[in-house]
């Protein structure tokens, strides 16, 4: 009985690598795509196409991976997927035209949102083994692997070191964590679950989740792409600055997401995200208002740290209420997040051209403010709540 606990323990370190290495290979490749770009002479047209190949892979990836953890289970299909997803990394980096670059993107876009799906539902059994919040945590890993990948990217490209022979390496050194990894993740036998729609979407009385998860990503992806332009066009600032403010804004998610666990023990859920994401709402539409850069970089870091916990607060509950498997439950929420994620950076663009800039970056404090509204979407049943009185 005492090695229940270290077991328990040792089954969350090992989680939370697999968090770490998906984020650190997905990097890995992001850091190379201008390499691909100039070896392949793509266009930004050709290139966009191609990454949305990626994109697709993923989302039609989402569809099927609730399937396959009610035949594998969630860790059979972490670890199929998990190496699929390094033998395929290297590949993009290797091809010789378009048409192959952008179907092994596909490939690898198919692999990365069937793991990401399969290794969150892993998580949620880990964390009711646990015992305690663990789901934020591990995102904020997945965040931390993304900033180690990307830093080592950087510092590959800067001399000189072949992407094949960089990304070759960091697939195989991720395959080896995998493999460490598996020798403690628990098996557990396949939940049956009820039959499930072709297209993953929420099930009825989910629909303020999947609205809650489809703002956060749009919110995501309009400030991956744009808060740098805005910086450097709208308040005149240097493009380094606009640099900055995203990374603020990145590291914000990353810190809140790794701290996030400790504060679910404390409060609701609900709370967190009512709170933060009104301040960030208030903070972000005040700042675009005034034009003020001090308050810009301040909006966000409060924006950051609004969106940062959703991915897993949301996951982690539609897993739990889901009639039709945890599986299930995450993949429709995924296809939201998603689907929002690829649709902000056009729909602030088209937005902007349309009136301007600040006013449609507007349209992410609003979306902001709809996640405060949206937030009690996210309370537990009063007979869950009664269990944990701390969280009440």
């Amino acid at each position: 009985m005492s090695s229940s606990p270290t077991a328990s323990r040792a089954e969350h370190l090992a989680m939370a690598a697999v968090f770490f290495a998906n984020g650190a290979g997905f990097a890995s490749w992001v850091s190379r795509i201008p390499a691909v770009r100039d070896a392949l002479s793509l266009s930004e047209g050709q290139l966009g196409m191609a990454l949305l190949a990626m994109g697709a892979g993923a989302l039609v990836s989402f569809q099927l991976a609730g399937r396959g953890i009610g035949q594998l289970g969630a860790r059979g299909l972490t670890l199929a997927t998990g190496f699929v997803y390094c033998f395929l990394l290297p590949h993009p980096v290797l091809v010789g035209s378009l048409l192959p670059l952008a179907f092994t993107l596909f490939l690898l876009g198919a692999a990365n949102g069937a793991m990401d799906v399969a290794m969150n539902a892993l998580a949620v059994e880990v964390e009711s083994r646990r015992g305690k919040p663990i789901m934020s945590g591990l995102h904020g890993l997945w965040s931390a692997g993304g900033l180690c990948g990307a830093a080592l990217g950087g510092t590959m490209a800067h001399h000189g070191v072949a992407p094949g022979l960089h990304i070759g390496v960091v697939a195989a050194l991720l395959a080896l964590v995998l493999l460490v990894a598996m020798r403690w993740l628990q098996a557990t036998p396949p939940k049956p679950a009820e039959p499930a729609p072709h297209f993953a979407l929420p099930e009825p009385g989910m629909g303020g989740l999947g609205a809650i998860v489809f703002c956060a990503f749009l919110i995501e992806g309009g400030m991956a792409d744009w808060s740098a332009v805005y910086v450097k066009d709208g308040l005149g600032l240097s493009a380094a600055l606009g640099a900055f403010g995203y990374a603020a804004f990145a590291c914000a998610m990353m810190v809140l997401r790794l701290a996030g666990d400790k504060l679910m023990a404390v409060w609701r859920a609900a709370t967190l995200l009512r709170a933060g994401n009104a301040v960030a709402a208030l903070l972000f539409a005040t700042a675009l208002l005034t034009q003020h850069a001090g308050l810009t970089l301040a909006a966000f870091v409060a924006v950051g740290l609004g969106v940062a916990t959703v991915a897993p607060l949301v996951f982690g509950t539609a897993a739990r209420r889901a009639r039709r498997g945890p599986g299930q439950g995450i993949a429709a929420m995924a296809t939201l997040g998603y689907g929002g994620f690829l649709l902000g950076p056009p729909l602030i663009g088209w937005l902007a051209q349309l009136t301007s800039l600040r006013f449609a970056l507007l349209v992410l404090a609003g979306l902001a403010a709809t996640i405060a509204l949206l937030a009690h979407h996210l309370d537990e049943p009063r007979s869950a709540r009664a269990t944990n009185p701390a969280r009440a």
